[in-house]
């Protein structure tokens, strides 16, 4: 009888779209663990003190000015041993950017983003995730800024098997 409802309530509840998320493997043109070689020309060295494992560029080209049709205020890419680990993209706060239509953009590519703050005054605040085998995008803000992440699971593993 437990196999049968666990059978049922699985094909009830729709599982997370993380294909998607895994096939994206990025942020526009950007792909993660893409090697430093294809962007070098346009990234500029922004060392980070709290961060030695990971060598972080801000990206300095032009051709992305957008994500979600809002404007970019800066994109960030880490990388782990010349592969891109990490992408944060900051959007331009002076412009009128509507969270709520970013995070429903988000959950029609994704599914729906895990609510990491579980907050009432989600208009003012909000921290969304959604995790896939190989990446992991999270989505946040408040009244100061408004950021997408993404970074890759294998260099993560790849990162604290190295450590050990």
């Amino acid at each position: 009888m437990l196999c049968f409802a666990q059978l049922v309530f699985s094909q009830v509840v729709p599982a997370p779209n993380i294909q998607p998320l895994d096939a994206k493997n990025g942020i526009n043109k950007f792909k993660l663990c893409s090697f430093l070689e294809i962007h070098k020309a346009n990234l500029k060295e922004t060392p980070n003190p709290n961060d030695t494992r990971v060598k972080w560029y801000t990206y300095i080209g032009t051709d992305v000015p957008t994500v979600f049709e809002y404007k970019v205020k800066q994109i960030n890419l880490g990388y782990y041993k010349n592969k891109l680990y990490k992408i944060s993209v900051q959007f331009d706060e002076k412009q009128d950017v509507k969270t709520e239509d970013i995070k429903n953009k988000l959950e029609m590519l994704f599914g729906a983003g895990k609510d990491l703050l579980k907050n009432v005054d989600a208009k003012q605040t909000g921290k969304y995730a959604w995790e896939a085998t190989k990446v992991y995008l999270c989505f946040d803000y408040n009244e100061k800024e408004i950021n997408l992440y993404m970074y890759s699971k294998i260099l993560e593993k790849q990162i604290i098997l190295d450590e050990l």
